[in-house]
């Protein structure tokens, strides 16, 4: 959940500072995304009991996200870049937890959030896609 939330905040970020109208709804689009996987993270954690152990120690992914724009100014098309290596990233981390389900219930939840987190990777490259006008010849 702090993933999601970190990534959500990193959404809205971006959104704030593009000045590019169509970067800044897709922005908001996966900001509004990440909110929701993680209330489905929350519901799912009602709901069901995990096998899963609190480590008191959790990883702060803050770091993960700002050593992305260690660079500087990226502009829209690297920060579109990082956006999709955070989508890349949490899609095997959902992908991992499926693997390692206790049970197939868990399992299917963790393969629908992986399937989610693909299809923002795909739309940002179909936007990344639109705005480079980036055509292969075949």
């Amino acid at each position: 959940m702090s993933f999601e939330d970190q990534g959500r905040e990193f959404y809205l970020e971006f959104s704030r500072k593009t000045k590019d109208l169509a970067a800044k709804e897709l922005f908001l689009y996966l900001a509004d995304e990440e909110k929701k996987h993680s209330q489905y993270l929350m519901n799912y954690l009602e709901g069901e009991v995990l096998l899963l152990e609190s480590d008191p120690d959790v990883h702060n992914f803050k770091s993960a996200f700002s050593s992305e724009f260690a660079s500087g100014d990226l502009g829209e098309v690297g920060i579109l870049l990082a956006a999709m290596r955070l989508e890349r990233k949490t899609e095997d981390l959902y992908s991992m937890l499926a693997r390692n389900a206790s049970d197939s219930k868990q399992e299917e939840f963790f393969e629908r959030l992986s399937s989610v987190e693909r299809g923002h990777y795909d739309l940002i490259d179909g936007f990344l896609e639109s705005a480079t006008d980036f055509r292969m010849q075949t």
